[in-house]
């Protein structure tokens, strides 16, 4: 069995929370403050030889991508582990829905990433995507019946939250 200090502890409650604050900016489209969440050289892969360098580029490829359509993104049970003082790993199972247009998507797998602590602040420096399965839901959407609730309302109930609407 492992056993942490509390500083430690308090690392990986801060790699937990850098996490949550990802899947909620990415879901309600807060493009600015969600790219403070990586490193300036940041790098993203997945298994579909797809490949970004730097914040900048993925932050606009993604925002290019679902900008304009709702998705929910969620994290569950990390595996995390501690490198030294300033870097760690993650490993994130993962389910994700992209309401694209005539052909919504949802995905399961993983998320294999790094992170750095930088300016005192713990940031995702690499991130690779791993699906396991994917569904492409065209040809039942007309059975389905979903309502997805305006991103705004989400953001006002979070900025009356002190200090969570970092």
């Amino acid at each position: 069995m492992t056993t942490y200090t509390a500083d430690q502890l308090s690392v990986l409650e801060e790699l937990r929370q850098l996490k949550a604050r990802y899947s909620y900016l990415l879901d309600t489209k807060q493009w600015e403050v969600w790219a403070t969440l990586f490193t300036a050289d940041f790098r993203w892969a997945t298994e579909n030889d797809l490949a970004v360098e730097g914040r900048d580029a993925f932050v606009e490829m993604v925002r290019g991508s679902i900008d304009a359509v709702p998705t929910v993104h969620q994290f569950h049970a990390p595996v995390l582990e501690i490198l030294s003082p300033t870097t760690a790993t993650g490993l994130w199972p993962m389910f994700d829905y992209v309401q694209f247009p005539g052909t919504p998507l949802q995905g399961y797998g993983y998320y294999h990433e790094t992170y750095r602590l930088t300016g005192g602040s713990w940031q995702i420096s690499t991130q690779y995507l791993s699906r396991i399965r994917l569904d492409v839901l065209s040809g039942i959407e007309s059975q389905l019946q979903t309502t997805f609730s305006p991103v705004e309302g989400a953001r006002a109930a979070t900025a009356a939250l002190p200090g969570l609407a970092r």
